[in-house]
């Protein structure tokens, strides 16, 4: 005997305990199934993130900043390297060096512009992100050896031309210059 449930057909048995058991599970399994229309619509795409107005700014600047250091020959290794103590904006590669870069923009000069944003604390959050993130940007990038770590700055003051500041602060046994 054999029971049809649209279009899948179940076999049944004289035994209560397996009846039971089977119609139960035919059931969970239509259960599940949906239109595929019926779902909601999703707001945005999931790989998409949601970026606010000054999210998007901060990125056009960084795709700036990119576009010159590339343009002085540097290499592109990584973007937006996060890490407990801060958020690294670029890494390049400059030969043998590994150029982390922090990109800052301000709409006009008031309170020293953009290069006077990067004080000490921002610095030592810098170099502690660089520590952490340091060994797995060696791996991928230097066969597992540490390289020479250099920070630059790319500094957008209003209307003026980008900066680009090379060295702009170094750790020096364990100090921030």
């Amino acid at each position: 005997m054999h029971l049809d449930m649209a279009d899948d057909t179940i076999p049944l048995s004289s035994d209560p305990d397996t009846l039971a058991y089977t119609l139960a599970a035919a059931r969970r399994g239509k259960r599940r199934r949906r239109p595929s229309g019926s779902r909601m619509p999703r707001a945005a795409a999931k790989n998409e993130p949601r970026l606010s107005p000054s999210q998007r700014r901060g990125l056009a600047f960084e795709d700036d900043a990119l576009e010159l250091l590339a343009g002085h020959g540097l290499q592109p290794v990584a973007r937006n390297l996060r890490a407990s103590p801060g958020e690294i904006d670029l890494a390049l590669r400059d030969g043998d060096t590994l150029v982390l870069v922090e990109v800052r923009a301000r709409g006009n000069g008031r309170y020293g512009g953009a290069g006077a944003s990067i004080d000490r604390a921002k610095q030592r959050r810098l170099a502690r992100a660089a520590a952490l993130l340091l060994p797995r940007l060696a791996e991928r990038h230097w066969n597992g050896r540490i390289p020479p770590v250099r920070f630059d700055a790319v500094l957008f003051d209003g209307d003026a031309r980008p900066q680009w500041v090379r060295a702009a602060f170094s750790i020096d046994d364990g100090m921030v210059r």
